[in-house]
């Protein structure tokens, strides 16, 4: 198989693992390009399975970058999300074959509570679907060493890890959250939203430093209600949210100066009876993607 023909085959592949593992789609790239580079050079006669072994090379880079990253994260201002993704990238990026809920926004906030080695495991064998000998071989642990390490990952992961509801339904649900947004945004008055809402709810904001976001997560769905609603009567909303596909899910977002400047999606129940955690991105180094020459965001 020539060069190109390899690359164009295991890009996506290579692209989902290393976004999953970094939650970043900037540094997966850049990932899947430096392990190419090296691939090139190799002699090919040393590959046997050249998927297994991009995955190996991918999966190690990724390890090392999330280590040496590990005190800039300890580090970074207020909550950590993960670079959402329009979906127009994602179906441009991605594996078709994949799951479309393994690259839902709130599975990737959720792997970021597994360790670097977790994460790889979890991700090789949900995702990739390898068998525990090849992940052995790839990490070079035992195998009963990746079993005892996906099982902890997995109870980790929660109902993330079980098989999700219905896609219409799912996707029904959120759609009228959505809407129901966009007008509770429109007339400043976000009381509708609580239906919607679990009373616990959190909402993390991520700002970076680079923007203005709340620094602790907000609980309480009187406190979400009160957050927005603060923001509504100081004008921060004048421009109106739009629908978008964010990650393969319905969400919204909002400009400002014609730029994408807010991007928001939510985590629902495993029922789907309410959402438990909303997500609001803000740093603008995570909206890049959103403000790309694109065939448009808005659903």
């Amino acid at each position: 198989m020539l060069w190109d023909q390899i690359y164009i085959e295991y890009k996506p592949m290579m692209f989902g693992l290393a976004y999953r593992m970094l939650g970043s789609a900037a540094d997966a790239e850049d990932i899947v390009q430096d392990v190419f580079s090296q691939f090139v050079q190799m002699d090919r006669g040393e590959v046997r399975s050249e998927k297994a072994y991009l995955a190996k090379m991918t999966t190690n880079r990724c390890i090392n970058q999330l280590k040496s990253s590990r005190r800039q994260r300890e580090t970074y201002t207020g909550p950590w999300l993960p670079e959402p993704m329009p979906d127009y990238d994602m179906i441009k990026r991605s594996d078709p074959a994949e799951r479309r809920e393994n690259i839902g926004y709130a599975y990737l906030v959720l792997l970021q509570r597994l360790t670097p080695l977790e994460r790889a495991i979890y991700i090789a064998k949900d995702t990739l679907g390898l068998e525990y000998h090849e992940i052995s071989e790839m990490l070079g642990k035992t195998e009963i060493s990746c079993r005892k390490t996906f099982s902890r990952a997995k109870q980790k992961m929660g109902h993330h890890s079980e098989k999700p509801v219905g896609e219409g339904t799912r996707t029904e649900k959120q759609e009228r959250f959505v809407e129901a947004f966009l007008r509770a945004s429109d007339m400043g008055n976000f009381k509708p939203l609580l239906s919607f809402l679990k009373e616990e709810v959190t909402l993390l904001s991520d700002g970076g430093g680079k923007a203005k976001a709340a620094i602790n997560p907000i609980l309480g769905m009187e406190r979400v209600r009160a957050f927005f609603e603060g923001l509504s009567a100081k004008g921060s909303f004048r421009e109106g949210f739009e629908p978008v596909s964010v990650n393969g899910e319905p969400g919204v977002l909002l400009k400002r100066d014609g730029r994408v400047s807010m991007v928001l999606t939510a985590e629902w129940e495993p029922d789907l009876s309410r959402i438990s955690r909303i997500f609001l991105v803000v740093n603008p180094d995570k909206l890049q993607l959103f403000n790309q020459n694109s065939p448009g965001t808005a659903l």
